[in-house]
């Protein structure tokens, strides 16, 4: 991130003008740098172990109108196989698309009403996670409580078969990201990532992208977390409930210390509470 004040380059020692060039901590301790003289995280390196990394696994994303999950309208998502496949969906929300949301992910009302009717498409997506659910095949998705709760919500709002997500095993490679790099103090969005696991991010925000990249996140994590990839996934699913529960109950302590009027929810992968 760009250096909001000046100082001495953690590096060469030099004087840093304010926004001339970065900030970075390291070992809990922050300080400004010149671009060239900041230092480069590296992950650790991937080992020879096996784990369900190397099992069948699907990578799952969406895109929709709205950051809230249980307000969204879904116009596009994307089921991106370990084994090569991909399934796309674009749709037709029935409703305005916010600017805001178009400028995220591109998609436009014009673009939109060449989908799919909203209630169609989600029929058969619906239809293709429960199966992958019912074969016991991971699903992978960044920021899971976001793609699985405007799923369920829509699922609702149109009178469609629910999915049975105590049935399901997600993998969530933004909470595998804050248990195996606790002292992260960067950006955690999927584009920042990727580079730090050797993944590759074609376009983000568009949904198979994001799916696929997604995917090779969580690959890549267990490759390099021996720990990790040994858990059978059903555990590691139980898991991650925990780990998000804690991180989640930590920033919400943060928020409250600083007067910050917002609410953290515990639910993962599930959202069923409203957000304030």
């Amino acid at each position: 991130m760009i250096n909001k004040y000046a100082g001495r380059c953690g590096g060469c020692g030099a004087r840093v003008p304010a926004g001339a060039g970065q900030a970075a901590n390291v070992d809990g301790r922050w300080s400004s740098y010149h671009h060239g003289c900041a230092p480069v995280r590296v992950a650790p390196p991937v080992g020879p172990h096996s784990g369900w990394h190397d099992l069948p696994m699907v990578g799952f994303d969406l895109e929709g109108t709205l950051p809230d999950p249980m307000r969204t309208r879904i116009v596009s998502a994307a089921l991106v196989h370990s084994a090569g496949t991909t399934q796309e969906w674009l749709i037709d929300p029935g409703v305005p698309i916010p600017a805001d949301a178009t400028a995220r992910h591109g998609i436009t009302d014009e673009t939109a009403r060449c989908g799919r009717p909203a209630r169609e498409a989600l029929a058969e997506l619906g239809t293709a996670v429960a199966k992958l659910i019912a074969d016991e095949i991971p699903l992978v998705a960044f920021c899971a409580p976001y793609d699985v709760t405007a799923l369920h919500t829509e699922l609702a709002r149109h009178g469609l078969p629910g999915i049975d997500w105590d049935r399901a095993v997600i993998i969530d490679p933004s909470v595998l990201h804050r248990q195996v790099e606790p002292r992260w103090y960067g950006s955690r969005q999927l584009g920042d990532l990727c580079p730090y696991y050797e993944v590759t991010l074609d376009n983000a925000h568009e949904a198979a992208s994001d799916a696929r990249a997604a995917l090779d996140l969580a690959r890549s994590i267990a490759a390099r977390h021996e720990h990790l990839a040994r858990m059978p996934a059903g555990l590691l699913h139980e898991a991650q409930i925990g780990w998000h529960a804690a991180h989640a109950r930590d920033l919400q302590s943060y928020f409250d210390r600083k007067g910050h009027d917002e609410t953290v929810s515990t639910q993962w992968p599930l959202e069923t509470t409203p957000r304030g």
